[in-house]
């Protein structure tokens, strides 16, 4: 736990960091889904989509695939070879020994994604992603950015390349960034018109692209050798008229020379509006879960209306340095530190200054959680607005017939902001009075306020024993009107490729060959408003001048630091009231920046050695250099300056947060790979309950400058019993190497609490209470000890770990494949996924530190070094940071069904298909070293069961298609009994989605989509623990959108 808590009052020590985090921390939110392997389910020559609503050029019969009108490719020849993706060999068809999906642009056009990553999430086998438009962001640190997460195992180990070559990331080097430490690709930056479909594949990836392949690869496959224009504009808004996204596109391409080149190019400019919490008002997204009041059955109830009114945006005047407290709980606690009003109500302030009575609504067990009422509602952001301009090129020319030059050039413009967060806030929750974070302390002849305000006052410091002053009163202010908690973050990207590639012969045989490299850059600037505290202060002290104008008292000194305006203006802190020039002067801009290069030299030959019985030997032979470089620049507005009062050398900062540095570093691998493939037996063999078998294998040798050599390597067997039943099995060892925050970020300053197992309040937790109590005992801790790190704050640092390795994964994937032939149109895989990560480089709290250390069986652990005891016991320092330390493991079952049908009594030229995809999750588990497991199968967002269903049916010019998303039954915590919340369970929930388009002409398409046709509402009681992401839908509504597209 990094959240700083401090006491109330110096005198009144009643906050807790559990009672802080469940005042103010907003409900984590949580989304899943997941991916299933496909095999075609349409007629010869075609596959069928990922949602199974068209068929598709197969590419396993066509060098061109279908472009995104379906007939302006250049080529429609037939019979080349083809490299399919977690391959490197050519081969004529896509049946590989590891489970597939693959997502063809007709699904993204029907569907009208503006995003791959929006197309990936909606298939069952992606879980909660890392970072997306919904729910809270990383502000100027990132925000709005789609990174997705294969079988839940986190973003960072989901490879995602282009055309089978790395692309450049887009995630910030800090631990601040939007997502976990990684090489997380940003599918915004990836137009979608110029996407021809997405290969995706299970485990298996990692020896043919290298590190991060953990859980699977994601291959971006583009249009090439286009011919002709294409233009798309498409239109969105929800129905309560808000949420708008509007879309236009271009796709060029020409060919030159004789058809001996081309050049393709994409243009793309897209705005998508965001929406606040508050927009949804009727949407429960103000539900919690808090400690009951009164005698329960359950740790925590549910309350509908969470309000907090301890604090508030207008400013609560105090006597006492506390917070308001209804008078319940002033009768129990035995004093009053408000402002009352005849009646004993505690008084605050409204928009206008003038003081109005508390409405506390109904009180829990909670010291700040209350159900309704007037008291303060958190604010947070439900929709990231996004604006982004895209651009790609490309280009080919064949200087021979076995020569060809090939180049690519990427550009993306993308912008997110976080629209709403927490303020900064003045109240005892976080400090003594006069502390930065505590109560204001103000003078009772502040000029802004109002007479009857001050007469209340002075009343009620007149009447109080426990008041210091009678010539000043404190305010608690949750100061909104200064700084909202928005955000903004851009993201600049550029990338090139360039190579060449061809065919040469030897050993009797045609060989190919490439040779290939890739560069990109990728600039993130952020921008925030953010609160100067020096300013601040001098604004507060306002007085009247001899002309009686209100004025900023003389002496003042301006911070060290550029704000909007250097004249200081004073702050009316009453109601909202605080003028521009205010602002201005108290308020600059943060402008944290950081910056991505890759550079990417590949070698390859690959081609088929001889023949065997079933076919002719396939192998492939490379070498790839590879250099990653990352940089994160703080601004100095976070970084601060050097504090010439502190000797050890701490700098000072501007604000009210603790330092953040910058990060810098860098490493390169070399790897050398290799794959061959045996077709052991053929059907020409003719051997029974074996029409064919094929052997697979790929090894990859990584030499990475700073996390040491490894091997990753795959094997796998496909056996066709018979044609259209087949069983598949893979085995693979990934690896995913450390990231440059992991390993550089530096060591920085923290203030922590934890839960201490050695405090009695924990003695008999952890996995083994037995194995704890030892352990402490060991330690020399009585077994009544009491840790005052549980409710105050020790200091600490958070660091990188330069000597991390990398992290290692085994998985086995075994399944059968049908496609009967009694059945034509129907097709159908079942695979079995069981991934285990070790070593996992996990950024460790304080309160996994501890546990680490007294829950290990073999006591002392290392992580017993991490902190220090003083004489009585007490935890005087601990150090968190990055290790190797963690577990991680994913067993599952994933499935599709796919079927095609020509109904020609439904209409001359008409036909449907349906597609299920499915994935029942067995076992979603981390654990921190020999710590209790955290379970997320069965957690919200991780329900054991998700599945789509897609119903197309195509009639001539006229298509429309009907899709069901499932999400199972869920848990709020899988890891808790029934009796830790009210509710503890989250029922079943089903969208439904379609869309009706029709080919006007040759030239001219329209398309209309209704998403949530039911307006289906979020499922009782999401969102109160969670669950904005997963079932954002519901919050957002039914929505519509438009679309049109004209080519020539």
């Amino acid at each position: 736990m990094t959240t700083p808590c401090f006491p109330l009052a110096s005198r009144f020590c009643a906050c807790s960091l559990s009672a802080l985090a469940v005042a103010i921390a907003t409900p984590a939110a949580a989304q899943a889904t997941s991916d299933q392997p496909v095999v075609a389910a349409c007629p010869d020559g075609t596959v069928a989509s990922a949602d199974g609503t068209t068929c598709v050029a197969d590419p396993a019969q066509t060098d061109e695939a279908a472009s995104l009108d379906g007939d302006a490719t250049a080529d429609d020849s037939t019979g080349g070879d083809i490299v399919v993706t977690g391959s490197r060999i050519p081969r004529r068809n896509i049946d590989t020994g590891q489970p597939t999906l693959v997502l063809d642009s007709n699904t993204i056009e029907q569907r009208g994604y503006t995003n791959v990553g929006d197309a990936l999430n909606d298939l069952p086998s992606f879980g909660v992603p890392g970072s997306s438009r919904v729910g809270g962001q990383a502000g100027a640190f990132g925000s709005g950015q789609n990174f997705v997460n294969f079988f839940g195992l986190g973003d960072q180990r989901t490879l995602t390349v282009v055309n089978g070559r790395r692309f450049v990331s887009s995630n910030t080097s800090s631990i601040f960034g939007p997502t976990g430490s990684g090489s997380q690709v940003d599918f915004n930056v990836i137009p979608t018109i110029i996407v021809d479909r997405v290969e995706t594949i299970a485990v298996g990836g990692a020896p043919i692209y290298g590190s991060d392949a953990i859980a699977g690869t994601i291959n971006v496959i583009t249009k090439h050798d286009y011919q002709g224009i294409t233009l798309d504009a498409q239109y969105g808004i929800s129905e309560a008229g808000d949420g708008r996204d509007f879309r236009v596109r271009g796709l060029a391409g020409y060919n030159f020379a004789g058809g001996r080149g081309n050049i393709t190019v994409a243009g793309e400019y897209n705005q998508e509006a965001g929406l606040t919490n508050f927009a949804r008002p009727g949407k429960r997204l103000n539900s919690f879960f808090t400690t009951p009041l009164d005698d329960s059955p359950f740790d925590n109830v549910y309350i509908g209306d969470r309000r907090l009114p301890s604090l508030s945006p207008f400013g609560v005047p105090l006597v006492t340095d506390f917070i308001p407290l209804s008078p319940a709980q002033a009768s129990d606690f035995g004093f009053q530190p408000s402002v009352t009003d005849a009646q004993g109500n505690p008084l605050a302030f409204d928009v206008n200054g003038n003081l109005v009575p508390i409405n506390f609504g109904q009180q829990t067990g909670n010291l700040l959680n209350f159900n309704g009422g007037n008291g303060f509602v958190l604010p947070g952001n439900l929709l990231t607005p996004v604006r982004r301009y895209l651009a790609t090129a490309l280009a080919d020319f064949q200087l021979t017939s076995n020569l060809r030059l090939f180049a690519e050039g990427w550009y993306a413009n993308s912008r997110g902001e976080q629209l709403r967060d927490q303020p900064v806030y003045n109240t005892a929750l976080f400090g003594n009075a006069g502390d930065p974070d505590g109560n204001l302390i103000l003078s009772i002849d502040n000029p802004f306020l109002k007479p009857a305000a001050r007469d209340a006052i002075i009343a009620a410091l007149a009447s109080n024993p426990d008041s210091d002053s009678q010539d000043t009163f404190l305010l608690g202010r949750a100061n909104t009107d200064l700084t909202s908690g928005a955000g903004a973050s851009t993201v600049e990207l550029y990338r090139f490729v360039g190579g060449l590639d061809g065919t040469f012969h030897a050993l009797g045989k045609e060989m190919n060959f490439e040779v290939v490299g890739n560069y990109g850059r990728s600039t993130t600037q952020g921008r925030e408003r953010v609160l100067v505290q020096q300013n601040f202060e001098n604004a507060l002290n306002a007085v009247l001048d001899p002309s009686g104008n209100i004025v900023c008292a003389p002496g003042y000194q301006n911070a060290p630091i550029e704000t909007l305006s250097s004249t200081c203006a004073p702050i009316n802190p009453f109601g909202q009231q605080i003028s521009q020039a205010a602002r201005d002067y108290v308020t600059t801009i943060a402008n944290p920046r950081a910056v991505n290069e890759q550079w990417v030299v590949t070698a390859s030959v690959s081609g088929e050695l001889f023949d065997m019985w079933g076919g002719g030997v396939g192998y492939a032979l490379g070498y790839e250099h590879r250099d990653e470089k990352a940089r994160f620049d703080p601004g100095t507005f976070y970084y601060g300056i050097p504090d010439p009062n502190d000797p050890t050398g701490e700098r000072a900062q501007f604000g009210r947060s603790v330092p953040i540095d910058p990060v810098s570093g860098g490493f390169n691998t070399d790897e050398f790979f290799g794959e061959l493939r045996l077709p052991i037996i053929g059907p020409s063999q003719d051997i029974p309950f074996v029409h064919a078998f094929e052997l697979h294998g790929a090894a990859r040798y990584i030499d990475n400058s700073l996390a040491g050599s490894d091997w990753t390597y795959t094997g796998d067997a496909r056996w066709e019993f018979v044609p259209g039943l087949a069983a598949r099995v893979n085995y693979t060892r990934s690896v995913r190497a450390p990231a440059v925050t992991e390993l550089f970020n530096p060591s920085s300053q923290i203030f922590t609490t934890a839960d201490d197992p050695c405090d009695a309040r924990f003695l008999n937790g952890g996995p083994d209470p037995a194995t704890r109590q030892a352990n402490c005992a060991a330690a020399g801790l009585p077994s009544n000890f009491e840790s005052h790190i549980v409710d105050a704050t020790a200091r600490g640092t958070l660091s990188g770990n330069p000597d991390l390795h990398n992290e290692k994964a085994k998985a086995l994937t075994f399944g059968v494949i049908l496609a009967p032939r009694f059945l034509p149109g129907f097709n159908a895989t079942v695979d079995w996924v069981d991934i285990r990560v070790n070593g996992a480089i996990e950024s460790l709290d304080a309160d996994q530190v501890l546990q680490g250390c007294y829950d290990n069986a073999s006591y002392p652990s290392p992580l017993c070094s991490n902190f220090t005891r003083d004489a009585n016991g007490q935890i005087t320092f601990i150090e968190t940071g990055f290790a190797n330390a963690a577990s991680r493991k994913f067993r599952g079952l994933v499935a599709q069904i796919g079927y095609q049908h020509d109904t020609p009594f439904l209409g001359a030229d008409s036909s449907i298909n349906l597609s299920a995809n499915y994935q029942y999750t067995d076992k979603l588990v981390v654990r921190i070293g020999e710590g209790a497991r955290t379970t997320l199968r069965n957690s919200i967002g991780y329900s054991p069961h998700k599945g789509t269903l897609s119903l197309g049916y195509t009639n001539g010019p006229f298509n429309w298609s009907w899709q069901w998303l499932y999400y199972g039954k869920t848990k709020i915590d899988p890891d808790s009994p029934d009796s830790t919340y009210e509710f503890p369970k989250v029922p079943a929930t089903s969208f439904f989605n379609t869309t009706v388009g029709f080919d006007v002409n040759d030239h001219f398409t329209w398309r209309l989509i209704v998403n949530n046709v039911f307006d289906k509402g979020p499922p009782f009681p999401v969102p109160a623990a969670g669950g904005s992401v997963t079932y954002f839908d519901a919050f957002f509504g039914r929505s519509f959108k438009v679309g049109a597209s004209v080519k020539f």
